[in-house]
């Protein structure tokens, strides 16, 4: 795999195998950090999700352009038509607000908490998952 596209489309086949094999009856709500947020939103952008929950992710694809991403990513492009939630602590959500499409997007539910890995972010995600019915 040369490209970054070439490595999205392999994580999002990996994870499409997975969720397969699992045997699940209804379509995911798919979670992901960081840099795992591309390979999610490379999923999503053709394979069906109840939601999709983002946790600190990069403001776009160009920010990981050279020092993560091997060539240039394109921006992804998907309508979410789905529940889609976006959470990061506040600096991170400052920068997320002012240079992320998800801010731009009423589909989109911005969440700060102070602690990503703590029990306020856990709390955070089952409110937004009661809220969702799911």
């Amino acid at each position: 795999m040369s490209t970054s596209g070439e490595l999205m489309e392999h994580c999002s086949n990996a994870l499409r195998t997975n969720l397969l094999m699992s045997g699940a009856p209804f379509p995911p709500v798919i979670f992901a950090s960081g840099f795992a947020s591309l390979i999610a939103q490379t999923y999503i952008s053709s394979n069906p999700a109840q939601g999709l929950f983002l946790i600190s992710p990069p403001p776009s694809n160009a920010s990981l352009y050279p020092n993560i991403l091997p060539t240039p990513l394109t921006e992804f492009n998907y309508e979410p038509q789905f529940p889609l939630a976006v959470m990061a602590q506040p600096e991170h959500m400052a920068v997320l607000r002012a240079q992320s499409r998800f801010s731009q997007s009423a589909w989109v539910d911005l969440i700060e908490a102070e602690d990503l890995e703590g029990k306020q972010a856990l709390k955070k995600i089952e409110q937004w998952l009661d809220e969702l019915g799911i």
